[in-house]
């Protein structure tokens, strides 16, 4: 894609995100009698979605074949707030699955930051990556920011955070294992998506 129609991709992008965000959060307060948190809407809840141990082996696996070289891994694989760690030499790969109360619209808030602040920074800015998050006008469910090395995405209301740091590997490969984890992920978690009690949102 040549580098002037990605970049005004990236802005349509941005704009999106921002719009998005901004248009939930009106709804979320235009009833000032509802002081309920915007996330106890339906599809909000949170889940008891997780990356399980097994998932953590099968995400190494994975890495290890992306790396050729063998990984340690480390798992905590309780709800709603799990995540994989993915690590060797030069390589250091974290998997976090967030699927607390709202952390659909967290996610679309956090890329809402990101744009307000560095916008004009082609480093620090979303650049939407196609096929992960859930389908939609420009991609807008998942965000790949380079001076992060981490990819954000979201399905329903799961918001997969995937940084993904390895020695000599070019921030364009980067991007596309990490999507590729991200991808395997959602699978990964799909199955164990029921409702479950929350008295408060985490918040990142």
């Amino acid at each position: 894609m040549p580098r002037t129609k990605h970049f005004r991709l990236s802005i349509t992008v941005a704009i999106s995100i921002l719009a998005m965000a901004i248009t939930a959060g009106c709804r979320s307060t235009s009833n000032p009698d509802d002081t309920r948190y915007f996330g106890d809407h339906p599809g909000q809840e949170a889940t008891n979605a997780a990356i399980g141990r097994a998932d953590c082996r099968a995400l190494g696996r994975a890495v290890e074949a992306q790396a050729r070289a063998r990984a340690r891994i480390e798992s905590e694989p309780s709800p709603p707030a799990s995540h994989c760690l993915i690590t060797g030499r030069g390589l250091h790969v974290s998997v976090y699955l967030d699927a607390s109360t709202a952390a659909r619209q967290r996610y679309f808030n956090r890329m809402t930051e990101q744009v307000q602040f560095y916008g004009t920074d082609p480093a620090k800015r979303p650049h939407a990556v196609a096929g992960v998050g859930d389908p939609g006008a420009y991609e807008q469910s998942a965000s790949w920011i380079p001076a992060l090395s981490t990819l954000y995405a979201v399905r329903g209301n799961r918001w997969l955070t995937v940084s993904y740091a390895a020695a000599g590997v070019p921030k364009a490969a980067r991007e596309q294992r990490a999507a590729a984890l991200a991808r395997r992920a959602f699978r990964l978690t799909a199955s164990s998506p029921a409702p479950r009690a929350s008295a408060s949102p985490a918040r990142r």
